[in-house]
């Protein structure tokens, strides 16, 4: 179920939203320019059965800064140190689960710079990785949302 929308619907009352527990997590699509072109890498946890490909996903730290978060989860599922550019691809999408809410940052994140592959050092948790042209990951990836995140980020490296 959605978060309500803010213009039709005021939302939960302030005794609702004292009983829930808010979640913020960030959703990390790490790219890489090959030949031009933007190569996007795509995890799958483990058990590989249970996880479809997908970004780097992690939680934020209690008072961690969002840009942290990306960097820190970033580094552990990765190997990657420094971005090149970090950007913001869209505002926040919130879910509402029982009593459990979970407020989620796109952002994306250049791996190297142009001619200098980025070496993957996938950490523990990591039970494969691929990267893949826009549309092999495109198709690869299951969620709407993460789908709209990579068409947003392919929009903005096109011009």
């Amino acid at each position: 179920m959605d978060w309500p929308d803010e213009e039709s619907d005021p939302g939960p009352s302030v005794e609702e939203v004292a009983m829930l527990a808010l979640q913020h997590r960030v959703r990390v699509f790490v790219f890489q320019f090959q030949e031009r072109e933007p190569r996007y890498l795509l995890l799958r946890h483990r058990p590989l059965a249970e996880w479809p490909l997908g970004p780097v996903i992690g939680s934020v730290g209690h008072a961690e800064h969002l840009v942290d978060t990306v960097l820190r989860e970033v580094t552990e599922e990765t190997g990657l140190v420094r971005p090149t550019q970090l950007l913001e691809l869209a505002d926040p999408t919130k879910d509402l689960f029982g009593d459990v809410g979970l407020i989620e940052w796109p952002f994306a994140y250049e791996a190297a710079s142009p001619g200098q592959p980025a070496e993957i050092l996938p950490g523990p948790t990591v039970g494969e990785f691929a990267w893949m042209g826009f549309d092999e990951a495109f198709r690869s990836v299951e969620g709407r949302r993460d789908r709209d995140a990579l068409v947003r980020l392919q929009l903005k490296l096109a011009g």
